[in-house]
């Protein structure tokens, strides 16, 4: 089975990622992507051409985690996003192991969730503390359906559907800040070169339509695309199949947050989120019944089918 390559994830940052794991360029690296988007492949080539230690983090872990691997050569950290927690005195051991990132000549390459890289850059400044860093990038349609179908070894039939009925826009409210009112939004489900082919060509290929679709609902995120991809149905798929789990009511401030954390985070324990959300056992069973969480034992996790619904359920409740 193919597995995304570094250029591709990369993007224009692939060459300052290349120049960190040759030597040419200095200090910890920072490697951001959206839940699920392959952070994790990117690491592992950082850990092959490095071969370096790596520690991947967990809920509830700390720096002690990480201090006595540090220092012992080159390091790769997966899920960094769990060194802080949305409390007071949540940041403590992200500070700690800043300070001890300061002092380490072995080069250290981390991996972080973007939205919580992008609060920590808010409220903490974190981007000083990398003078490295590289973003993953969305994947195009082409490569989504290249990876996507090598899981399987028999291919699915590809039919199209009516032009009437093929699900070309969604809609969803949009508040407009006064006396609370809002507004229908329509939001394109596919991009727009699959929405200008799909009307200029007589018979457009489905499996082109439906690839493009899946592309444009997942933001290009291949982890979110295998996903949604896995939730049809049948030998046969056609545009229309490509859904995501979506709340058919507004979150309110407590359900956002939540699942704000959780879209920071990806997999958290109940006892983090217990202390900080309101009415949580309530939260958790609403987000859950909607498909928008799991939980397993003491970890909620996010759904990665859900990230297209959840981070706009969230933006909608000005969570940061």
């Amino acid at each position: 089975m193919k597995g995304p390559d570094t250029q591709s994830l990369l993007g224009d940052d692939h060459e300052a990622f290349e120049a960190v794991l040759s030597g040419e360029a200095a200090g910890p690296v920072a490697v951001v992507g959206d839940p699920f988007s392959g952070r994790g492949s990117v690491l592992d080539q950082a850990v092959r051409d490095l071969d370096a230690t790596r520690v991947s983090l967990d809920p509830g872990d700390g720096v002690d985690r990480i201090r006595a691997r540090i220092n012992g050569g080159p390091v790769v950290i997966e899920d960094c996003q769990h060194l802080y927690e949305r409390r007071i005195g949540g940041f403590e051991e992200l500070s700690a192991f800043l300070d001890d990132l300061a002092s380490v000549d072995a080069t250290v390459v981390t991996g972080w969730n973007q939205y919580a890289w992008a609060y920590l850059v808010a409220v903490q400044a974190l981007d000083r503390e990398f003078p490295v860093t590289v973003e993953i990038q969305p994947l195009p349609a082409e490569r989504i359906a290249e990876l996507v179908l090598d899981r399987y070894d028999v291919m699915p039939a590809f039919v199209a559907d009516d032009r009437e009925q093929g699900g070309l826009v969604v809609t969803t409210r949009q508040e407009i800040g006064w006396r609370d009112w809002s507004v229908s939004v329509p939001i394109p489900m596919l991009s727009p070169v699959a929405v200008k082919n799909l009307f200029s060509e007589r018979n457009p290929d489905p499996k082109h339509v439906t690839f493009g679709r899946l592309a444009a609902v997942s933001n290009g995120n291949l982890g979110v695309a295998t996903a949604i991809w896995e939730t049809r149905q049948g030998p046969e798929v056609r545009p229309s199949d490509v859904t995501v789990p979506a709340s058919d009511r507004d979150l309110d401030r407590e359900e956002a947050f939540c699942l704000r954390i959780l879209l920071a985070k990806e997999r958290v324990n109940r006892a983090q989120l217990t202390g900080i959300i309101d009415g949580f056992d309530r939260v958790l069973g609403h987000l859950s019944r909607d498909g928008l969480v799991t939980v397993e034992g003491d970890i909620v996790e996010l759904v990665p089918a859900a990230v297209p619904a959840a981070a706009p359920a969230t933006e909608l409740g000005r969570v940061l």
